[in-house]
Formats: structure tokens, sequence, C-alpha cells
């Protein structure tokens, strides 16, 4: 059974940052979806801030009845209309690939981390293999998402591991820079990438189940 997500990253004009949030939090809550919002937590010279939206879906067909109602019903096109108002764009409205699905699912997680790394053409399903067995070998309960996109940049895999406080995110990022236990994964993941990117998101909003 296909495991989705979708993911829409919204960019605010300026000041409009908590009336985004405000609103597809609301637009959320709403559909009784489960799913999560976040919005940046640090951003980097290069990069802008953002508010992101993540949904599960079980199925494409699933997923295409949510197109459709984008394209029929008035009411969610008002509503996502006045969203996008608030904002300078919408960058990415994207499916990925659920590889593996993180442990991390509980309602206390405050923080994300979203690792992009853009494998040597032709080594992203050697990557995969590194990451999968990378995450096998961290402990039960700190087991990251691993995805990749539907569309776009086919070289991209991205892993993505939620925290309960913004300490325990970067002790996990030092973890795994620096224990020997994971030498032999860097060395892989050197070997196979062009680069590696890394986003600290702050949920502000999050229902699971």
């Amino acid at each position: 059974m296909p495991d989705i997500t979708l993911e829409i990253r919204r960019i605010p004009k300026p000041g409009k940052i908590f009336e985004i949030i405000e609103a597809v939090t609301a637009a959320m809550k709403a559909s009784g979806r489960i799913g999560l919002v976040s919005t940046a937590a640090t951003v980097p010279h290069n990069g802008d801030r953002d508010v992101v939206t993540a949904i599960p879906f079980s199925s494409w067909d699933e997923l295409e009845e949510l197109n459709d109602t984008v394209l029929s019903d008035a009411d969610f096109r008002k509503q996502q209309t006045a969203i996008e108002e608030l904002c300078v764009k919408t960058p990415t409205v994207q499916a990925l690939n659920v590889i593996v699905r993180g442990d991390q699912l509980a309602d206390n997680r405050k923080y994300l981390r979203r690792n992009f790394m853009i494998a040597k053409r032709g080594e992203a399903p050697a990557l995969v293999d590194t990451l999968l067995q990378w995450r096998e070998a961290l402990a039960e309960g700190s087991r990251p998402t691993v995805q990749r996109p539907v569309s776009g940049n086919q070289d991209l895999v991205r892993v993505t591991a939620g925290y309960e406080s913004l300490s325990a995110l970067m002790e996990a990022g030092a973890d795994v820079a620096s224990n020997p236990a994971y030498g032999k994964f860097r060395e892989q993941l050197n070997r196979l990438t062009v680069s590696v990117m890394g986003y600290n998101s702050r949920i502000v909003y999050s229902k699971t189940g």
C-alpha cells in the first residue's frame, strides 16, 4: 500500500507569517485530517522563512480526490486563495513517497529536522540503502522518516526526524556527526552525495490520530 506525504511550503509576505500559521492551522483542523504545520525555527542566509504543511495519504486515489476538490469546490478554492494572498509564493506543492516512516509520532514533538541529500547521478538507490542501514543502527524511538519526491530532482533523498526540544535536536545531530559507531555510514554518505542541506523547524500544529 502506498505511503505518501503531500507537502505544501509557503513563503510569507513581510509581517504575514503568523496570519499564515493561523490560516493553515485552521484549514487543517477543519479538514479533520492528520498531519502537521511547521515554521522555520532558524533560517540560513540563503534561505527563506516559511510555513510548511505536511499531510499523509494512504493511496494515490485519495490524493486524486483532493486534487479534484481543488478544481471543483468553490469554498475550498476561496479558502486556499485567501491563504495564497498572504504569501510571496508557494514554491512547493509536492508528493513524497515514504520509504519508511519515522518513530517520532508523538504529540510532544516540538521541532523537526529536515535533511535534503542530493545523490550523485545514479546513486540515489544506494544512498537510500545506506540511510536505511544507518536507521537500523539508531535506537528505537529515534529513527527518522526517509522519503523521495515523486517529481522534481530525482537525485534527492530526504530524511526527517522529530524532537521534543531544541536541545534534543542538537544532541542528536552531534551524535550522528561524531559517534564512532556511525563512521562507516558517514563515509558512505560522503561518497554517494553531492551535497546535504539541513533545516530546523518548529512544529506549531500536529494531529497524529
